[in-house]
């Protein structure tokens, strides 16, 4: 990948990958391998994809290239909810200063010292929710993987437990904002950007009048010393990290725990915890909850020879970036002692997520208590999947059978 020489190819002369396609749906992964194999660039309608884990891993940090901001919505015809939040609290959708001054506040009152040390918190709230499973049965999905992320995020965030019903209803729903295509589902983006806005607004407010011992409490007070948000900022900040610490790990999770039990490693975790964190790495890397990242160049740009115009979208695909052979041996299996890393999941450079250690607490604490607690865990039923083509993927429902040690 360059942009030091004269492209000898036009973006028409790639191949086309068809992501809505029914064997995309039935098979994505074959079909991906399949085109990396005919070349590491494709075109499809959602941009130009890029395929091989070399150029995607150079891309993701290139600082020609833009994430996609709130403009793309507004030219969508999005609702001003969806509009404002992009542009006030969606960090991923925004460059330059104003992204690194949001990201000092927030990174200064979201530290990842004090996510870390409430891992035991994390596997107390894991334990409650597994207690309340049947008896040999389960939806991992609705019984563990939705609800296990927000009530931490509400403790670590000081919202009372009595309201986690409603922002898990809404954050799920934000799901949606990964959709293709994304139009249809604007009312209810919508309805769910407001519900959580309105409410963080006036939790945002309350802590101002009492501050207490949690994330919001000291995002207040670091306004100002590291870089003030407005009112506004803070309060779609505070939105992002709710939808981004809700669907990201529900979905990662219950990928986690379906890859662990294809695969007979169930068991290994419970006699070594001490390969949980591996065992997390590889679930990252076999079904990435983000399966690609758009980047808009801001000049022309060229790509494995082909020339890539101003404001084209880039898409990094990570799923097939993660199954590069070039660069993974045997990619398609589950290797707890797998030397080469896969660093792609949570971003890098300005864009790194700033949940990360939050996600990976979450899933090793409820891995380290789901597999000393069950056993002979199974696959009830084929679980029903995210569409492939959106940017998130993970499953709706995972019915498990099992039985407790």
């Amino acid at each position: 990948m360059s942009a030091n020489h004269i492209s000898t190819r036009n973006e028409s002369d790639l191949p086309f990958l068809d992501v809505l396609s029914d064997e995309f749906e039935r098979e994505s992964l074959e079909v991906l391998r399949k085109a990396l194999a005919e070349g590491p660039a494709h075109r499809s309608r959602r941009g130009v994809e890029v395929l091989d884990y070399a150029t995607v891993s150079e891309l993701i940090t290139d600082p020609r290239l833009d994430s996609q901001s709130a403009s793309v919505y507004d030219r969508m015809g999005g609702p001003q909810s969806l509009v404002e939040f992009a542009d006030e609290g969606l960090l991923v959708a925004m460059n330059g200063e104003k992204h690194r001054r949001i990201r000092r506040v927030l990174s200064a009152g979201f530290r990842v010292r004090s996510v870390i040390e409430r891992r035991d918190d994390m596997g107390v709230t894991a334990s409650a929710l597994a207690d309340e499973w049947g008896e040999g049965r389960c939806d991992f999905v609705a019984d563990f993987s939705s609800p296990f992320p927000m009530r931490v995020l509400c403790e670590l965030l000081g919202i009372p437990s009595q309201d986690i019903w409603l922002f898990t209803a809404a954050a799920t729903e934000l799901h949606l904002l990964a959709a293709v295509p994304l139009a249809p589902h604007f009312p209810r983006i919508d309805a769910a950007l407001r519900t959580l806005v309105e409410y963080v607004t006036e939790l945002v407010a309350a802590r101002k009048q009492r501050p207490e011992h949690d994330v919001i409490s000291s995002l207040i007070a670091v306004q100002d010393t590291e870089g003030r948000l407005t009112d506004a900022e803070l309060a779609w900040s505070l939105v992002n990290l709710i939808f981004a610490g809700q669907d990201t790990t529900r979905y990662q999770l219950a990928s986690a725990v379906l890859e662990l039990v294809q695969h007979d490693a169930w068991d290994r975790l419970h006699e070594d915890p001490t390969l949980v964190p591996a065992a997390v790495d590889e679930a990252l890397r076999l079904r990435p909850v983000t399966r690609f990242v758009v980047r808009i160049p801001r000049e022309p740009i060229v790509i494995h020879d082909v020339r890539v115009e101003p404001g084209r979208r880039v898409i990094l695909n990570l799923l097939s970036a993660s199954h590069d052979p070039i660069r993974f041996d045997d990619p398609g299996q589950l290797r707890l002692d797998r030397a080469e890393r896969y660093d792609l999941p949570f971003g890098w450079g300005m864009h790194h997520c700033l949940g990360s250690a939050l996600a990976r607490t979450e899933m090793e604490a409820a891995l380290t208590l789901l597999t000393s607690r069950f056993t002979d865990v199974q696959i009830a039923e084929a679980p029903e999947m995210t569409a492939p083509a959106g940017m998130l993927h993970g499953p709706e429902t995972l019915p498990l059978t099992f039985h407790r040690r």
